[in-house]
């Protein structure tokens, strides 16, 4: 495995802003540890073991809660990062976006740290992850005012309008294999200025990143990062991700099982123009 990363000493700690944190841990007060813990071991499980199918991830609040307690901090950071590293090369002149499989809105919040975004599209299939991240823009700027959220199945609906910055964040690893394909296209020929996929840094993420470049690249997209090269010159057994750094609060480290302040979260990612 070759991991692209910063030494360690130059890593930078990436932390979701002081509204949502503060909301997050408001929010688990409705919640005992137990259940807590429970929903968030569940959700791991589920995701972990993913078999595709297209099947509800997680369909309650108090799973939703769960979910924006335990990922909601490293999704942000893997979001973050890569917008950072695509900033650097491509100047994101961003102002509407699409955030396909939304969840909580972790990666339309990243996107709005870093851009002067003046409109938001949320496109999640699962209301609990609707109302969760509803409250959570609530709490947060004027997110609430510029952001759109629809109940949204991208494999079974078609997208209407045009966006300068598309994006999907830990989404296309629960595609069917079937509709992978048409998902891709889908957010592609929706995207007016750059579409970018990211993916956890596992093995399945890298093939997936893999898998949508080469569709991406048969529809004449352009690539913008991590590697302008067309074909992948790793050996074929293998394969690469990214890392970025992640704070964890108090609630987290008992939440996720640990004592460090901090995590690394491993991800993958594309960004095509």
């Amino acid at each position: 495995i070759n991991i692209v990363e910063e030494k360690v000493e130059k890593i930078k700690i990436m932390e979701l802003p002081i509204e949502i944190k503060r909301f997050i841990e408001n929010k688990m007060n409705s919640l005992s540890n137990k259940e807590l813990n429970e929903n968030s071991r569940k959700i791991s499980i589920n995701y972990r073991e993913n078999d595709r199918s297209g099947k509800s991830l997680l369909n309650k609040e108090n799973e939703a809660i769960a979910y924006a307690v335990s990922r909601m901090p490293a999704t942000f950071g893997a979001v973050s990062s890569a917008i950072e590293n695509v900033n650097k090369i491509y100047n994101l002149d961003i102002k509407k976006i699409a955030d396909f499989g939304a969840g909580t809105g972790t990666a339309s919040i990243a996107v709005n740290e870093m851009v002067n975004v003046e409109k938001i599209n949320c496109f999640e299939r699962e209301d609990a992850m609707i109302k969760v991240g509803k409250q959570i823009f609530k709490e947060y700027n004027d997110l609430e005012l510029k952001t759109e959220w629809k109940k949204f199945d991208i494999t079974k609906q078609n997208i209407e309008d045009k966006f300068d910055l598309a994006i999907a964040s830990y989404m296309i690893n629960e595609v069917k294999e079937e509709n992978f394909e048409e998902v891709i296209n889908k957010m592609w020929n929706s995207t007016e200025k750059v579409l970018i996929i990211i993916e956890p840094g596992t093995v399945q993420g890298y093939r997936n990143i893999m898998k949508a470049k080469e569709i991406l690249i048969n529809n004449e997209a352009k690539i913008i990062a991590p590697c302008m090269s067309e074909k992948c010159k790793l050996p074929k057994e293998d394969w690469c991700n990214f890392s970025c750094r992640v704070q964890r609060s108090k609630i987290h480290k008992e939440t996720k099982g640990g004592e460090a302040p901090y995590e690394d979260e491993k991800y993958m990612y594309i960004a095509v123009g």
